[in-house]
């Protein structure tokens, strides 16, 4: 199902746990929305991305060691890394330049680096900007 210019559901929901990651019809529609007004602007920018995690069921989730309060399971949220050339810090201030989103995080495990953005809430703060290392959140 093709969500964006350059996004499907596919791409959206891939996960290697062997766990079960169907989302159901809002959590699509949500998906929808994170590939139509974050990521395929940022791929216009910069071209190729790789999604390293959109949608990921309660039991992936929990699985993979995400928060309790992700919003990976709604739908609302992605991980990405640039595919090419573009610096991933220079995606990061132009996402925060230029995007309306609930979080942009600068996150990494080990020497990976990604980026972290979601979807804006109606009943949460917005347009946050942190940096996840060490297992601790700051803003920047």
């Amino acid at each position: 199902m093709q969500l964006s210019k350059n996004f499907t559901l596919e791409e959206l929901t891939v996960t290697n746990t062997g766990l079960s990651n169907i989302p159901n019809e809002e959590q699509k529609r949500k998906l929808l929305y994170v590939a139509q007004y974050l990521l395929q602007p940022i791929r216009d920018e910069f071209g190729e991305i790789h999604v390293n995690s959109g949608f990921r069921s309660d039991l992936v989730n929990e699985k993979i060691g995400g928060s309790k309060t992700s919003q990976h399971p709604e739908g609302e949220a992605t991980d990405f890394r640039p595919k090419l050339e573009a610096d991933l810090v220079n995606v990061f201030k132009w996402c925060r330049e230029n995007l309306t989103f609930g979080q942009l995080i600068f996150e990494h495990k080990g020497d990976v680096w990604w980026i972290h953005i979601s979807l804006p809430r109606l009943d949460k703060p917005n347009m946050m900007v942190m940096k996840f290392e060490n297992g601790v959140y700051t803003n920047i």
